[in-house]
């Protein structure tokens, strides 16, 4: 991957995509099939399989995951059979979290994923948590701690997986421990037993304050029924919710809590229109009514280019964020992971 120098920005100087180095090459998705578990029942996996969906890059060669500092891709998925992985993310002991399918039935899916461990070795394949998932899952920097959202009662598969934005949720915490060798969770507890107000769903984003905060994205209707995202948290021991960024006409999705927990990067936009707006990257500090600064422009004139799904490097020096097209018709299809530093 092609490496330019980058001049280190202040934050309060105007930061467009060009100023980042990117990281990895297009992505597009590619499908290989494999044997029904129904039909040939020799070949075993973790779980249940028809086909696998898997990262390729222009050349056709598997990419799923970088290391930062070699550029050098790593794919993670391509040794055992699946039926496509929807999010992936590091959990504390080096294991990875993976949310993915278990039976592949259409766009509606989406609503109908569940959790899994993946050892950092790769020695296994997906093992299952038992556990369905809506949407993002926040993890503890200190410990395997998480929390989710999941639809209850589930959806039936002809619903449109957008339903689920309206339909009754609950949210739960739980540990992942390895009991004989097997994961599973443990000390599983529902938490937000009623939403605030302001919000008809909410996606966990990430732990802050020695685990006892829970910083989350807060789905609601603003003024004339237009959707409204905003950045909320709950205090987990006395059930007390936090408004840290609420703006009328605004998409405030919050991504990657820096380590320091005093501010998030946030997907910050207009919400003059239905659907997904014209992103940027904001900086958002973590306090009731806290300061909204642009970090990165993500939309030129004349260009159909989105930025997206910004995390902060563990030392605080760097954020990483994935670019995409409005105009593709692919869903998820990724022109790039880019990599700019910060000027804390």
């Amino acid at each position: 991957v092609p490496k330019r120098k980058l001049e280190l920005l202040p934050l309060e100087k105007e930061v467009r995509l060009g100023h980042a180095v990117q990281l990895t090459p297009k992505f597009s998705t590619m499908t290989q099939r494999f044997p029904r578990p129904d039909t040939d029942r020799s070949q075993k996996s973790d779980y249940e399989r028809s086909h696998s969906a898997r990262l390729k890059s222009e050349d056709g060669q598997p990419v799923p995951d970088t290391t930062a500092n070699t550029s050098k891709l790593r794919n993670l998925t391509g040794s055992f059979p699946h039926q496509g992985i929807m999010r992936i993310q590091y959990l504390p002991d080096g294991d990875f979290l993976v949310t993915a399918l278990r039976v592949q039935f259409g766009p509606n899916t989406r609503a109908h994923l569940e959790m899994w461990v993946l050892r950092k070795d790769l020695s296994r394949g997906l093992e299952p948590l038992g556990e369905t998932v809506f949407e993002g899952i926040a993890v503890s920097r200190k410990r395997n701690l998480i929390a989710w959202t999941t639809i209850e009662p589930a959806l039936q598969n002809k619903e449109s997986w957008q339903l689920a934005f309206v339909r009754p949720t609950k949210r739960y915490v739980a540990e992942i421990a390895y009991a004989g060798g097997v994961p599973r969770l443990v000390n599983k507890s529902e938490i937000m037993a009623t939403l605030p107000s302001e919000c008809r769903f909410i996606e966990p984003q990430d732990f802050r304050a020695n685990d006892s905060e829970l910083v989350y994205s807060c789905l609601g209707m603003g003024p004339g029924g237009a959707i409204q995202i905003s950045v909320m948290a709950n205090k987990l021991g006395g059930d007390r919710n936090l408004t840290y960024y609420r703006k009328p006409g605004e998409y405030d999705e919050v991504e990657g809590i820096a380590p320091s927990g005093d501010w998030a990067a946030v997907e910050c936009g207009k919400q003059d229109k239905p659907g997904l707006p014209e992103l940027d990257l904001c900086r958002l500090e973590l306090r009731e009514e806290g300061k909204l600064s642009v970090l990165v422009r993500g939309r030129s004139p004349g260009s159909t280019s989105d930025i997206s799904n910004p995390v902060v490097s563990p030392d605080g020096k760097w954020l990483v964020f994935q670019r995409s097209d409005s105009a593709s018709s692919d869903i998820g299809e990724g022109y790039g992971i880019y990599r700019l530093p910060l000027d804390n």
